[in-house]
């Protein structure tokens, strides 16, 4: 091949056996510069035609590139014969690969020249090292590649050029300054810095510049113009580095001043075994910051990087060394211990690590001891956790080596009192609801890693606002874990997000081995976990399956009642979940309430449920579950009908997730039909306040018709919670006769309070159909029992304004509501007192009085928001739309509507055919008097909200309704003395 050089770092240049060559074509720039910047590998054809036409290439792309190649061939090689094949541009399937040496292509010569650099300074030879970087950077004729500059699919390739340029300057003016050469270097670190003013180590070397040319004025003008410049346009304080800096500057300390330094003199050997990182880390620069600065503490000389299997220990150990390693003289050295099987062989593997030989019956731990006693280096022991026996050797290295700084890593601590634990948590993972814009999306560190690795596989995969969505769900089903994401990356070769989203749903089994390069233990998740899984005792792997059982984070109280019993000799609850925290299986913490809980990854829950589901002991365990849950409802449950409904509706909702899992057990094949059944006549209001009804009312109807011969006292309270749920949903006619057979088990079991209380449900039932003659008997039957309860005349209150209103006399349905809420607001139950002020709120619209309606609905929305439950929310927006349409208020009225409407659409929720009519007749006003346009927009606009963001947004609108006399004193404040009976389901 004849001489070539080809300049790319700047405006391309090409000269060819001497003579330079005109590349006069865009296109042809284009495809040599593609080449260029991917020398020596195969470049594919598909990524040029993406390249020159800009992601759109024509249908059939491949004759014309093969004219772009031809020509640049014909300029590589002038003198070479047409018939003889060329060895410059060279076919290979799928693509062509550009051959250049190191002296034939800038960016080749960077590298080498950046290379000889680090292994000059590495042995001591700062001079000739400052020299050899002085020359990669001369190279750059900014901007490097630009004829690429414009083209989005090479911006992360021209980036990380950037970046390598950028970092070279700023390891040249670190041994710029080592040299004490600080007086030369002030005035291209000022260019630099205002050109790059978010990189600190910019200005670091900017202060030391100015501080040891006696400038020290304007080193800590530096250090202020630093901190203002990250805090104004970043929102964040400079790095620990720069703060220090600062504070060293101020006190004028003598350690910046300028290093007695001779040239000439050799360092001794400094050691460098860190293994080369085959991939970028992404998404883990704070952790790597809070790591490194560990080390700054006061006496921190041991740190341990514990986590999770799959979180990335090794990868942040790594880059942690290489960044120490910097500041280290004697540089950082590496022991991989994961090979290992005897904690004998660890002070082995250490010597040889460093590079000694341990002759015949000596102590390999002596010699290690020995040889960095005198030292100052960093020693990386990684993979700890199956050789926990081996904490002594650490201990007898750091007590032997005064200067010697250890990092490890494992899903374990050591133990020993001089450790710092930096627990690795998973990659931060975006936003469920709201969902993040896909520029933001693209930089939360879950997300920019499924990105990266994405591209290796498919080079066109990219975010936007189609799968954005999908690819936040992967990141939340991955748990966020490094490992886990490029597993899934990987499959994005076969597969398109969507299926690989629906198949890790199912399970993470899904994530197959990909890479065999990788240990055995990391291939897979379940071979990560499995490691961690075979460390733990036999008492640890027990309660580790019963884990499984649980569907979210449980409270230790709940773990101790599914543990069971145990022998007086065995580990406490709390020691085994202490042991498998220490193992990274678990995480503790304390929530909102002050209860203490477990959490698993999704990735580790699984792991653990298929375990229990491996053990004769399942059932038993999933009995116990489901029984301590039942125990729960059964004390919370009553709450919910009065003054204590706030708490025991948040602690029910907190466990919301196991409720539902306990009660698909019992009323399951293996389980307990007695048990289901407890549990539905325990849990139905609670369902009925979410909102969220229809699976619960399908088990509950299916339970209470197989089990006709249950205990009436058993059957009741689930046939009424049956009906409730039924009636809900809309199917009327279903719930009447649901509530009917109900009354039959109340009257058979003899609870009085039960027939009068579901008599009163049937006689409002029939109120709201429209049957008031029905509805008037029953409530005179239900008000004839003695005793009869508070909610239940509420009940008969409700009966008669509703009829006193539908038959047209407002006043007395007014007075009827007024005193329907004064006995509500006894009870202390907010759900009913929105239900109830909802119907004051109709007759107080009904008499003018608009401000008085919405301020009424108001009460009821906050009441409900307060509850935190949704069930009647979108029945208040609706009421409230219609005031707010008597208000001429037609830009607020159609969003609400339309909020309340997809909220029930998304639940298969009907109305009533009253309800459909004073509903759709709101609608049809608001439209008329809007206008198609204006109303289609607020109704577009709120069918994107949920109801709970619809409420608040009333709420944060700031309305402040004027109170007219016909409703000054209706909204009365919740805070009305509480009845003391009230706080009991009604048939108790």
């Amino acid at each position: 091949m004849g001489a070539l050089w080809i300049r790319a770092l700047g405006p391309l240049q090409v000269i060819a056996d001497g003579v330079q060559v005109p590349v006069s074509s865009r296109n042809l720039r284009i495809v040599l510069e593609c080449l260029a910047l991917r020398a020596n590998s195969v470049v594919a054809a598909d990524f040029l035609a993406e390249a020159i036409w800009d992601g759109h290439p024509p249908a059939h792309p491949g004759p014309q590139l093969q004219v772009y190649v031809a020509n640049l061939r014909n300029l590589l090689e002038p003198n070479r014969h047409k018939e003889v094949a060329s060895h410059r541009l060279a076919s290979r399937p799928g693509g062509y690969l550009l051959a250049v040496a190191d002296d034939e292509l800038d960016l080749l010569q960077f590298r080498a020249h950046l290379a000889a650099g680090e292994r000059a300074v590495e042995a001591g030879e700062l001079a000739g090292g400052a020299v050899r970087l002085r020359q990669a950077l001369d190279l750059f004729v900014c901007p490097a590649f630009p004829d690429l500059a414009d083209i989005q699919l090479l911006v992360p390739d021209l980036e990380e050029v950037e970046e390598a340029r950028l970092v070279t300057c700023q390891d040249l003016f670190d041994v710029e300054l080592a040299l004490g050469r600080h007086a030369t270097l002030v005035g291209e670190l000022q260019r630099l810095v205002s050109q790059h003013p978010y990189r600190e180590r910019l200005w670091a070397s900017l202060v030391l510049a100015l501080y040891r040319s006696d400038r020290q004025a304007d080193a800590l003008a530096a250090c202020r113009a630093a901190r203002k410049t990250f805090a104004a346009e970043l929102g964040i304080d400079p790095g620990v580095r720069l703060q220090e800096l600062e504070a060293l500057v101020l006190r004028q300390d003598a350690s910046l001043g300028p290093p007695a330094v001779n040239e000439n003199r050799r360092a001794r050997q400094r050691l460098d075994n860190l293994p080369a990182a085959l991939t970028p880390m992404v998404g883990r620069d704070v952790e790597l910051g809070e790591v490194c600065s560990l080390y700054r503490s006061e006496g921190c000389r041991l740190v341990t990087v514990t986590g999770a299997g799959g979180a990335g220990k090794t990868r942040l150990a790594m880059a942690a060394a290489a960044r120490l390693g910097e500041r280290m003289p004697d540089g950082a050295g590496w022991v991989n211990l994961s090979p290992l099987t005897q904690v004998e062989q660890v002070p082995g593997a250490i010597a040889a690590a460093l590079g000694l030989e341990a002759p015949a019956g000596e102590d390999p731990l002596k010699i290690a001891s020995r040889f960095l006693q005198a030292r100052r280096l960093l020693l990386v022991l990684d993979n700890f956790e199956h050789l926990a026996d081996a904490w002594p050797v650490v201990l007898d290295l750091l007590t032997a080596a005064p200067e010697l700084r250890i990092l490890t890593t494992s899903r374990r601590r050591l133990g020993l009192r001089p450790e710092y634990e930096f627990e690795l948590a998973p990659l931060e993972l975006p936003p469920l609801d709201p969902p993040l814009p896909p520029r933001q999306l693209r930089e939360v560190p879950a997300m920019k890693l499924l990105l990266n690795r994405g591209r290796t596989v498919r080079p066109r995969f990219s975010l936007d606002h189609g799968n954005a969505a999908v690819l936040t769900s992967l990141c939340h089903r991955l748990d966020g874990l490094p490992l886990a994401i490029e597993l899934a990356a990987a499959q994005l070769r076969h597969l398109s997000e969507q299926d690989l989203l629906a198949d890790l749903e199912v399970s993470l089994a899904a994530l197959r081995a990909t890479f065999p390069d990788l240990p055995g233990r990391q291939r897979t998740l379940t071979a990560t976990i499995e490691w961690s899984y075979q460390l733990l005792a036999d008492a640890e792997r027990v309660l580790f399956g019963q884990l499984g059982v649980f569907a979210n984070d449980p409270t230790t109280e709940a773990i101790d009642a599914v543990r069971g019993s145990f022998s007086s000799g065995a580990p406490s609850t709390e020691e085994l979940l202490s042991a498998l925290a220490d193992h990274s299986l678990l995480r503790r913490y304390t929530d909102h309430a002050g209860r203490r809980r477990v959490t698993l990854l999704q990735s580790i829950h699984e792991f653990a449920r298929n375990r229990l589901a491996l053990v004769p002991e399942q059932h038993e365990v999933r009995r116990r579950h489901a029984e301590y849950y039942l125990a729960l409802a059964k004390t919370l449950g009553p709450l919910l009908w009065g003054a204590g409904q706030v708490e025991a509706f948040r602690m029910l909702h907190a466990e919301a997730l196991d409720l539902r899992a306990a009660l698909l057990w019992a009323a399951g094949p293996d389980g307990s039909t007695e048990l289901a059944l407890r549990l539905v006549g325990e849990l139905w209001h609670y369902w009925e306040l979410t909102g969220d009804v229809t699976e619960q009312q399908r088990i509950a109807v299916e339970l209470v018709e197989a089990a006709p011969d249950a205990a009436p006292q058993l059957r009741a309270p689930a046939l009424s919670g049956a009906a409730t749920l039924t009636w809900t949903l809309g199917r009327y006619d279903q719930a009447a006769h649901l509530h009917r057979r109900a009354l039959e088990a109340f009257e058979k079991s003899g609870n009085s309070q039960g027939v009068a209380w579901t008599i009163m449900c049937l006689a409002v039932q029939a109120a709201q159909s429209g049957d008031f003659s029905t509805a008037e008997r029953l409530t005179a039957e239900a008000l004839a029992y003695p005793g009869v309860s508070l909610r239940v005349r509420i009940g008969a209150l409700v009966v008669l304004s509703r009829q006193a209103y539908c038959a047209g006399d407002h006043l007395r349905a007014l007075e009827l509501c007024r005193a329907c809420a004064e006995l509500t607001r006894r009870l202390g139950d907010r759900w009913l007192l929105g239900a109830v002020l909802t119907n004051l709120a109709e007759s107080t619209e009904q008499a003018g009085d608009y401000d008085g309606a919405e301020l009424l609905l108001i009460e009821a929305i906050s009441a409900s928001l307060q509850l935190g439950a949704e069930g009647n929310l979108a029945a208040f927006l609706d009421s409230l739309a219609g005031v707010y349409a008597s208000k001429n208020l037609y830009d607020l009225a159609p969003r609400l509507l339309a909020a309340a409407d997809s909220y029930r659409a998304d639940r298969g929720i009907s109305l009533d055919q009253a309800e459909r009519r004073r509903v759709d007749a709101i609608i049809d006003k608001a439209r008329a008097e809007a206008g198609p346009i204006r109303f289609g927009l607020a109704w577009s606009g709120g069918r994107r909200l949920t109801v709970r963001q619809a409420a608040n947004e009333v709420l944060q609108g700031g309305r402040q309704p004027r109170l007219s006399g016909t409703s000054r004193g209706s909204a009365r404040s919740a805070s009305t003395a509480v009845d003391s009976a009230a706080g009991s389901a009604p048939w108790t």
